[in-house]
Parts: structure tokens; sequence; C-alpha cells
């Protein structure tokens, strides 16, 4: 800058210290079958009555539902929602002509996506209030929830939803009802497409007709439904619930994730397995065998299936855990840290079953548990809790699921936060800011409680420097970070040591 008269001039100078914060570690995301919604589409789902409210109640065909209840009840905050749509399924629809020949025209209305549930929509027409009824109309749609369901709607009857259309012409029902590029508003059930120089329906009843759900009895629409979760920059608990046992779904979601980095798949078993049948299924081997076993650090297995109080019935229902689990995972992240093991009888407690399908004893874990397969088990005082916190690795380095989170979590927070990096002038000057960047958040990770050491040379290293950065490295554009840290691992085996002391000693 040039000074061009005598006078005090400010200047901003960056210190260099660019804080580095902790990536969350809680966000869910689910891949199911649900009864209406937007289908291959990730949506953000921040409580229970939002999920009603996008993607409909409790069905008999689906656990999506289900699964996304449980995660909300055990603790968890928010989470990404996908519905699997089915390439055979079709949306509901009615079309009202009017004219002939070269003057025909149309309204087309329909559900706004696909499945069996636009068949309970019925799209009321009437005059209008205060405009010209030769041109504007009134327009009430209903939407009747599944016999046997309720919700927290207000209305003389609790199961159906109304939206209503005041004093609109054709072209004002269109902009009201069709939602925008934006996303943003639109009608929660219905869409309308006109051909022609359509005027204004008649005065009628509507009944949307020929919604289909489709075929998902098979793994594609589930394993498809992946790739719709790459843009989402979120670490991510995923589950799919209604591909419980299938070999095929869990051995993809468990590449995704591991090909991700910062994703973790917590798969479901058949339902009524014996100890030795959950073993054989996820090593291959028994009646399994000639299958691929379940090997990954990016995965976990749990075991039995669980009952719930059905919200929608109030009955004893018989669900996969894997919902309750990922609610176990994200609470346990904000109550405790991501250091932590996901179970025991504090935050491992499931709060929400009212029972297993199998009452697994002491015995059975015996079985299960060197075998890497988490048992929820019956404790005496404690009620229901999650007991293992293994993943599906064989490597010793990456037994447990709290570890490799933690180095989810630090790997994503180090990279977000060192982006500023790039292009920087490739000298020591920058190797003194990165070291102490990431020094600074690795001691607060070791504060935390997340990493072993009496003093932060125990806990971690970061070694940015001309060993390992010789000359050629700098030539070809590179800088490279080594970095270190001891992860605190669980106290599985607390041995408690009783002698017979004599008086005398």
């Amino acid at each position: 800058m040039a000074y061009q008269s005598p006078g005090i001039y400010m200047k901003e100078v960056s210190s260099g210290s660019k804080p580095i914060l902790s990536a969350s570690t809680s966000t869910g995301a689910f891949i199911g079958i649900a009864e209406k919604g937007p289908t291959n589409k990730p949506m953000l789902i921040t409580n229970w009555t939002q999920f009603v409210t996008t993607f409909g109640n409790f069905i008999p065909g689906g656990r999506l539902a289900y699964g996304v209840y449980s995660f909300f009840q055990e603790g968890g905050g928010s989470c990404f929602v996908i519905r699997v749509g089915a390439d055979n399924a079709k949306e509901a629809s009615k079309t009202v002509s009017a004219g002939e020949g070269e003057a025909a025209s149309s309204m087309k209305i329909a559900a706004n996506s696909t499945g069996e549930w636009g068949n309970r929509v019925t799209v009321r027409i009437s005059d209008p209030l205060d405009a010209n009824p030769e041109t504007h109309f009134s327009v009430t749609v209903l939407y009747q929830e599944a016999d046997g369901f309720t919700n927290e709607y207000d209305g003389n009857d609790p199961r159906e939803v109304k939206e209503e259309y005041v004093d609109v012409d054709i072209q004002k029902f269109m902009d009201q009802a069709n939602v925008p590029e934006s996303g943003e508003g639109g009608s929660s059930f219905i869409r309308v497409e006109v051909t022609g120089d359509f005027k204004r329906p008649t005065n009628e009843e509507l009944k949307l007709e020929n919604g289909l759900d489709g075929d998902l009895d098979s793994p594609k629409p589930f394993t498809n439904a992946l790739k719709y979760l790459d843009p989402i920059d979120e670490i991510l608990l995923l589950c799919i619930p209604d591909r419980p046992g299938d070999r095929a779904v869990i051995i993809k979601a468990i590449a995704y994730c591991q090909l991700r980095q910062d994703a973790f798949f917590i798969a479901d078993p058949p339902r009524a397995l014996e100890p030795t049948d959950v073993k054989d299924f996820k090593s291959g081997t028994g009646k399994y065998k000639g299958e691929k076993g379940l090997a990954s650090s990016y995965g976990s297995l749990y075991y039995p299936w669980v009952y719930i109080s059905d919200p929608a019935t109030g009955r004893k229902k018989l669900v996969p855990p894997s919902g309750h689990i990922a609610g176990i995972y994200a609470y346990t992240d904000n109550k405790r840290g991501v250091h932590k093991a996901p179970a025991g009888i504090g935050v491992g407690a499931l709060k929400t079953i009212v029972g297993m399908e199998r009452s697994t004893s002491k015995g059975e874990q015996d079985f299960l548990h060197p075998r890497n397969i988490n048992v929820l088990r019956s404790i005496t005082g404690a009620g229901d809790c999650v007991w293992g916190a293994n993943t599906l690795s064989a490597d010793p380095e990456w037994k447990y699921v709290n570890i490799r989170r933690l180095f989810i979590m630090v790997r994503v927070s180090i990279a977000r936060a060192t982006q500023w990096v790039v292009f920087e002038p490739n000298d020591k000057l920058l190797w003194g800011k990165v070291k102490r960047n990431v020094s600074a958040y690795l001691s607060n990770v070791w504060r935390s409680g997340a990493l072993v050491g009496d003093t932060e040379d125990q806990a971690f290293y970061v070694k940015v420097d001309e060993e390992n950065n010789p000359q050629s490295s700098i030539d070809a554009g590179e800088l490279h970070i080594d970095i270190g840290i001891a992860p605190v691992k669980p106290a599985e085996f607390v041995i408690f040591t009783v002698t017979q002391k004599s008086p005398q000693s």
C-alpha cells in the first residue's frame, strides 16, 4: 500500500490460527420403504412429525418408519431419509377432459409421488366464495390415512388431512399446488398438469386411482439408493431396516461406507436366528456356506431383534434393532463423545423397547462376542442394554466401533478445516501454521478424554518437516503431514481379584 499523506493507517494481518472444530458424528441416514413422499431423494428430517408429514405413517409393508421413529426415541436428533422407488411404481391420478378435436383440453391431477397412498386422495371442486364462477373455483384436497392409523392432525376425523385452495383460476391453482423449482411450497399431496386451453373444471369430487407401490422385493432399489447419499457432506450412521439379513444389501452398504470413509453401517441379521445361526450368517458358514462373510471396520452387527410397543396399534411388534442402535450411537456422541463406546448400562440402555426376540444369556454372549457380534442383553438392575461395541473387522486395530468412528471424526474435521492450505506457498512458514492448527485441535480431542496419555506428547504427534517433505515432494506440489493419535479403548473385561485376608496380615 502506498501512503500518500501523513496520518494513522490500520492493517488487518492474519494470525495464522485457523481453529478446527470437530465434525458432527450423530447424523443418521435411513433407506427404506415409506407410505408416500419423494423417491430416491434424501430429505433432512429433524423430528418425527416432520417424517410423518413428508413420508407418511407406519405401514404394514415397510420398516422405515419404525427405524426412524426408534432413532428419535433413543436420542437421535436429525437424519437423512431416502424412500426407495420401484421401477414399476405408479402415481395415482385423475384426468378431466373438455372439448373435442382441435379444441380438446384436459387437466390431470396426480399424486406428487408414486405409491398406493395416492389412492386415498380425493379432490373436491366447488364454486368460488368471492370470484367469477365461470373462470374461478375452489378446491379441497382430502387425504385419508389408512385404516387403523392415527396421527397428530386436527379435524373431526383424525385420519383426514385437508388442503384448501380458495377462489383460484386454473393458472393460480397450478402455481399454488405445484412445487416450484426452489423446492419450497406447493401441495403436500398433488401436482396439476394442463394441456390445451383448459378453462375451468366442473364442480365434482375426483378420487385419484391406479397408484402402485411396485416391486420392492429385490435388493436393487436399496443398493441403487446408496448413490443418492453422495452429495451429503455429513458423517453418517447408515441403516437399511427393510432389508434385514440381505447379504447383497449389507455388503454393498459396507463397501459404500468404506469408499466414503465418513459413514458407518449398522447391519441387521435375519430374524428368528439361534446364536449359532447368527455366527454362521456373519462368517458365511453353516447354512450360509458359500456366501461372503461380513468383515469391515466400517460396519457392525447387532443381535437379536427387539420388541416395541407399536405406535400404530399399541401391540407388541418385532423390529430389527438398527434404528434403536443408531439412536444409541447419536445419544452417546452427544452425551459423552464419539470416543465413548455406545454400549453399557448408561448410554447403552435401550430405553424404548419392551423386550427382545430372544433372552440372550452370558454363555451365548461368550460364544458370539469373540466373533464380533454385538449382543443385546437384559442386565439385572439395569434393564435391556447394548452389551457389545465391536466392528465386523478381523483386524485388532479396528476392533471397536468407537475407535473407527473417532478416526472418521478426526480425519473429516481436519480435512474440512485445512482447505485453506491448498495453493499456499509450500514452505516452512506454512508447515508451522498447519502443525500449530492441527496440534491445537488434537489437544482439544485429548482434553475431551478421547486420547490416552498423561501429556500431549503421549497422546498424539503431528510431523511436518524436511524429512517427510523433501524437495522432490515440494516440486510435485505435495505437502505431507503425518499424524498419530492414541485412542482410548473401552474396558470390556473388568476383573476384580478378591482374596481372603487373615486378621494378622
